[in-house]
Order: C-alpha cells, then sequence, then structure tokens
C-alpha cells in the first residue's frame, strides 16, 4: 500500500509540474512570441538556408518570453478553435509591421522602380511625323 501511495504520489507531482510549465500562454505574450516567430522566419529566409538560425531564435524566444513549446502550441491550438481571435491578433501584428515599415521608409525612402523614373516629354514624341509616314 504505501508503495502504491509513493507511486502515485510521485505521478501526480510530474503530472502537476508539466500541466504548470503547459498552460496557454497571455494574449499579449503570445502576440509577441508570434512577431518574433515571423521575424525569425524572415530572417532566416533572407540571410540563411540553414534552419538551425530559426531554431536559435526560437530558443531564445522561449527563454525571453519563460515559455515552452507545449505551451506555444496549447495556445496556439485554442487560438485555431478561436479563428476569430486569431484573426485579430494577425491583424494587429501586420498593422504594427505596417507602422514600423511606413516609418523606416520615411527615414530610409527606397529607390523607385525604373518604369516610375521614365519620363516622356510630349515634344519629344514628334506625332505629326509618325501620321505622316503612315499615310
Amino acid at each position: 500500500m504505501k508503495k502504491f501511495i509513493m507511486i502515485f504520489s510521485v505521478i501526480l507531482l510530474f503530472g502537476s509540474c508539466h500541466k504548470k510549465s503547459s498552460k496557454i500562454i497571455d494574449r499579449h505574450t503570445y502576440k509577441q512570441v508570434l512577431k518574433e516567430i515571423i521575424l525569425a522566419n524572415l530572417i532566416e529566409q533572407k540571410f540563411n538556408k540553414n534552419d538551425s538560425l530559426k531554431k536559435n531564435i526560437k530558443l531564445l524566444v522561449y527563454k525571453k518570453y519563460n515559455i515552452d513549446s507545449i505551451s506555444l502550441k496549447r495556445t496556439t491550438d485554442y487560438y485555431s478553435r478561436h479563428p476569430d481571435k486569431l484573426h485579430k491578433i494577425y491583424s494587429e501584428i501586420y498593422t504594427e509591421f505596417k507602422q514600423k515599415s511606413d516609418s523606416l521608409e520615411k527615414i530610409v525612402p527606397q529607390p523607385k522602380p525604373k518604369n516610375d523614373q521614365i519620363k516622356i516629354d510630349k515634344n519629344q514624341l514628334n506625332l505629326k511625323n509618325i501620321k505622316k509616314k503612315r499615310s
């Protein structure tokens, strides 16, 4: 009987520790984590074809926000079952990225595409000569 109680209490102890670390992340933290993971994916795509950078960044994000992959998965599962809430979070993230992008463009203007730089002067087009040649 003592062995049964001992085994049961050990299982209960490990089970309760696991549940505490795997709770759902609060909305604000989840949004911040998503933003950083999106940036990590973009950095990995742009500069590094190796997946190790993205993994390292994810580990740093987990450490920064004091979360683990299980709680992130549970939170993602929760928001997947509530798509209206998830959509709102992604809309907010998009808006924040857009605002940062716009403010950066004010500081460092992006060059215009070459098509916009071509200016045609009406005097350069000699339409009368073209019409005469057709006649």
